[in-house]
């Protein structure tokens, strides 16, 4: 194969034969580079223009990863929050749990209730049979609902005890201070109150008190809780011993042989406060007993036969 060529300087034509390896194979590889050049421009332009695949996906995934830290941080502050909650919750109710348990022993105590009856030292008894379904779990805002009403109940239940505690308290002031049983720990009764036969002069005369003897020097009690008032001689009574139960109450104790208490005393029930004699207007030992109401004598039959 030949390729002719012309020259219009010398007017001559010559040709060249290509298919000589001197010819073609310097033009192949010419050829060859030219189109490796074009192709490594195309590619590094591509490039330029668009980043690598890897590189993309690696920054998206730290995106995703610093995403769910943030949410994972958002959450634990969240719970923790909720448990910093819950903890001064529980702790306001232990607080309420320790002021029922108080007024309920002090309930107790002043009812003389059984041991059995009211301790708070043991579990409630409770039971029953299970549910077949196993139940349900108890969600967050259940939790915190439960919980709030629970409080409510513990704050009615320490209302209640402690308008209980005032009933109970006053029932027993007043069981205290009203007299009741006898002003002896031996000894009889030798005469009651009303009309009957004076023994100094025979006739007929009211008897405002009961008279209850025995031996000398018997023990003489107070029968009830009160303040001495009077404790000294007093004309017809001897030895005096006079004791304010309030409520308009009032007691009185004649013809002691030893007073062994003071103006301004107090006295608890059943507190021996003198020694049976036979001073001031007397015929024997013996204590003349009398129960006032707002300063004028009553029967003290009733307060006798009474118990505490």
């Amino acid at each position: 194969m030949k390729f002719l060529l012309y020259t219009t300087t010398h007017g001559k034509s010559g040709s060249i034969q290509l298919n000589r390896p001197t010819v073609w194979v310097p033009a192949a590889l010419a050829l060859f580079g030219i189109l490796l050049a074009a192709g490594q421009l195309g590619y590094s332009l591509g490039a330029a223009h668009q980043p690598p695949a890897t590189a993309r996906s690696g920054a998206q995934w730290q995106a995703v990863l610093e995403e769910q830290k943030q949410e994972l941080a958002k959450v634990r502050d969240e719970a923790q929050n909720q448990l910093d909650a819950l903890a001064v919750r529980l702790g306001q109710m232990q607080a309420q749990m320790l002021r029922v348990e108080a007024l309920g022993q002090r309930v107790k105590q002043i009812a003389r209730l059984k041991k059995s009856e009211f301790d708070f030292d043991q579990v409630p008894a409770q039971g029953g049979p299970a549910d077949p379904s196993g139940g349900e779990p108890l969600k967050t805002p259940d939790f915190l609902k439960a919980l709030d009403d629970m409080a409510l109940q513990i704050d009615d239940r320490a209302r209640q005890l402690e308008l209980l505690e005032q009933v109970v308290s006053r029932r027993d002031l007043n069981r205290t201070v009203s007299p009741a049983g006898k002003p002896i720990t031996k000894g009889w009764l030798s005469s009651y109150y009303g009309m009957r036969t004076d023994p100094f002069n025979g006739r007929r005369a009211m008897h405002k008190g009961m008279d209850f003897a025995g031996q000398m020097d018997s023990e003489v009690v107070a029968t009830a809780a009160g303040v001495v008032t009077w404790a000294g001689k007093r004309y017809g009574y001897g030895n005096l011993i006079q004791i304010n139960h309030g409520n308009g109450y009032s007691t009185r104790y004649g013809h002691c042989d030893k007073i062994l208490v003071k103006v301004g005393d107090t006295v608890k029930p059943g507190q021996k406060i003198g020694l049976m004699g036979s001073s001031g207007r007397s015929t024997g030992p013996h204590v003349h007993y009398e129960v006032l109401k707002n300063g004028r004598q009553i029967n003290p039959a009733k307060f006798v036969r009474a118990s505490r």
